[in-house]
């Protein structure tokens, strides 16, 4: 398998990592532009306060507190209006980057074949990509300890990951804290470990006013002992500016469901498959992706990802989990990956 894995590699390394606009099935017609560029720019909050040094972060979290932890509440659909849209940017080459590391297993007898599944079920195929990438999210908010889905996401640092921004602060001006990623969680086992945060950086149009267009956050973590998170776990490619139609994976660990049913713990690493689409009707987000997925809370920040291909493990990230239309229905929603999120990578890959 490692011989397919490295041969994926260098086919994505002749290409120069590079995603042109119009690849992969993109809507090069629609991409929005902020009229208030300062939504699109981002700010930073880092562990300078000692109470955030890893060890104090790794031992904060005791058996009784992860047990206790419960996953944060997603953005309400009828909640702050999106930043007034009056223009779209001209189509262009849009922005992506794929893994150039990582571990890599056959996963295809455990995924099935590769056809729409909007009611998600259970990822059995751990120990590998793209389980190993990812991962329970951790941390506290002044409710208590709280959870939810983040990814491993190529970078130089090797050390990013990608959540949602209401996994990352209150969407009022206050940064979340103790964040700790624990990747290919399944069952209350941790088999790789933990990483604890360095640094984090959401939108200032999250930030400050919690508008859903900007519901991402970038996390840079600390090595474990000596180790970097992607080192160990591998990492995904992403895809920013790129458009919005996709025929994505969907993973999180969702302790509930839209609609509901009953058998959802928050212990299974969960996905769906589907087609994104832009959203075109009531209400409209032009600044937003949607898909149809029922994972519920706890799956905030899980990633969506464009070309996954199991005997490689990786694909491209075009999107996070971020919140349901309704409670009774299955469209699920994401920021659109845009000038935001470019910002939001630039500030933290090199950390």
């Amino acid at each position: 398998m490692k011989t397919r894995f490295m041969a994926a590699v260098a086919g994505a390394l002749a290409l120069g990592l590079s995603v042109p606009a119009g690849a992969a099935q993109a809507d090069e017609t629609a991409k929005p532009m902020d009229a208030n560029t300062a939504a699109t720019a981002v700010q930073h909050s880092s562990t300078e306060d000692p109470s955030q040094a890893p060890s104090r972060v790794a031992a904060h979290w005791t058996p009784e507190r992860i047990r206790e932890a419960r996953p944060v509440a997603a953005p309400a659909p009828a909640g702050r209006p999106a930043a007034p849209q009056t223009h779209r940017l001209p189509a262009r080459t849009g922005q992506g980057s794929a893994p150039v590391a990582g571990i890599a297993k056959d996963a295809a007898d455990a995924a099935g074949k590769l056809a729409d599944i909007s009611r998600s079920e259970v990822w059995t195929a751990h120990g590998s990509m793209p389980a190993t990438t990812v991962g329970k999210l951790y941390f506290d908010t002044p409710k208590g300890g709280s959870q939810c889905t983040a990814s491993v996401v190529n970078s130089p640092n090797k050390s990013l990951i990608w959540t949602a921004g209401h996994c990352a602060s209150d969407g009022n001006g206050h940064w979340y804290s103790n964040f700790r990623f624990v990747p290919d969680y399944h069952n209350d086992r941790e088999p790789l470990g933990s990483w604890t945060w360095k640094s984090v950086t959401t939108p200032k149009g999250y930030l400050n006013g919690g508008n859903k267009d900007y519901d991402l956050a970038v996390i840079t973590l600390w090595p474990q002992n000596g180790r970097k998170v992607a080192d160990v776990t591998g990492s995904q490619g992403y895809k920013f500016n790129s458009g919005y139609t996709w025929h994505a994976y969907e993973f999180g660990y969702p302790f509930d469901t839209h609609p509901a049913r009953s058998g959802i713990t928050g212990k299974d690493l969960r996905y769906c498959i589907g087609t994104t689409w832009r959203p075109g009707f009531w209400p409209f987000q032009p600044g937003q992706e949607a898909i149809h997925c029922d994972q519920g809370h706890g799956a905030s920040g899980g990633p969506w990802l464009d070309d996954l291909q199991l005997s490689r493990g990786w694909g491209y990230l075009i999107g996070n989990v971020s919140y349901h239309n309704s409670e009774s229905s299955d469209e699920e929603r994401s920021p659109y990956l845009g000038d935001a999120a470019v910002k939001a990578y630039d500030a933290e890959k090199n950390r």
